[in-house]
């Protein structure tokens, strides 16, 4: 059920992204008429990509070694991702498992550099998952900052 919902969130997120881009490339104007303002699309891209960060933090986090319940229990599932602190001892205590935080970060990433940085994708859902994170990362940012950039005063 939580998949589910997971998935409806980022198809209205991907819907949002959408929508932002074919107005950014169009001649986007605000409800008044007034053409839109490179604050007012720095401030919805911005609102895109904070959703889609926590978006697709929380479904990592949810799908990551069978949820947070299934990484604590024995024998642990396979991993979706592998964590520098679970490939070699003494990065982390004996028994660690990723928590929110790693998995925020690990979405953080993924959008700012559209690719792992220290955390890698080891199964297909995984690696799927990252490369839709950073398409609609991808778009937004292109096409929101190309047209920032060229209606900011100079």
């Amino acid at each position: 059920m939580i998949l589910a919902l997971f998935g409806f969130l980022i198809g209205a997120n991907t819907a949002a992204a959408v929508r932002l881009v074919i107005l950014t490339l169009g001649d986007a104007h605000n409800v008044d008429g007034a053409p839109l303002s490179a604050a007012r699309l720095l401030i919805t891209a911005t609102t895109a990509l904070a959703t889609n960060i926590v978006t697709f933090a929380l479904l990592y986090w949810q799908i990551d070694g069978g949820g947070p319940v299934g990484r604590v229990t024995t024998p642990a599932p396979y991993p979706d991702f592998q964590f520098p602190q679970t490939q070699s001892s003494g990065l982390a205590p004996p028994g660690w498992h990723p928590q929110f935080a790693d998995h925020l970060y690990l979405a953080f990433t993924n959008v700012v550099a559209f690719s792992p940085t220290d955390t890698m994708p080891l199964t297909t859902r995984a690696k799927g998952l990252m490369a839709l994170q950073s398409v609609i990362a991808l778009g937004v940012l292109v096409v929101v900052l190309s047209r920032v950039i060229n209606i900011l005063p100079s």
